[in-house]
């Protein structure tokens, strides 16, 4: 009986050691971000607007959209993309019903944002047809309105 004792004790004993051992390794190890997003996408402008009441009778054409206030202004986009190609296809069809818009690109820091984007930059891969296209963007405003503008209210 004392000799089984004794060793249970020095098996519990050594992996013990063991055990330390082993995670005093890891403590002095660097972890890094595993998954990283990009923060900036391209946004197709429709307008720079100095109160709401002008941006209000500028867009009454204009179905869909988001706007972003700054300090004096109020930014105008009708379609956010992560890659530049897929944004050209937005504004080909909005040049198309001659309506004037720039591309530039805007930081939105929000991760579950852009990580639905980057599932929605699928299907704007995927396509060509202008219908479809508009579709996907309209989602993709509704999903910026859901968690960026919701969010910071």
């Amino acid at each position: 009986m004392k000799k089984t004792i004794f060793w249970v004790l020095l098996a519990v004993l050594f992996g013990s050691l063991l055990g330390k051992a082993t995670f005093d390794k890891y403590e002095d190890v660097k972890l890094d971000t595993v998954i990283s997003y990009n923060d900036k996408m391209y946004a197709l402008k429709y307008g720079t607007y100095k109160s709401f009441d002008d941006m209000k009778k500028a867009l009454k054409n204009i179905e869909r959209y988001i706007y972003i206030k700054t300090n004096d202004d109020i930014n105008v986009y009708l379609a956010i993309a992560e890659k530049e190609v897929n944004i050209k296809k937005i504004k080909k069809i909005y040049d198309n019903k001659k309506i004037n818009t720039s591309i530039e690109k805007v930081n939105i820091d929000n991760d579950e944002f852009i990580q639905n984007v980057n599932e929605y930059e699928k299907l704007l891969d995927a396509t060509e047809e202008s219908s479809s296209l508009i579709i996907i963007e309209n989602q993709i405003l509704s999903c910026y309105e859901k968690l960026v503008v919701n969010d910071e209210e």
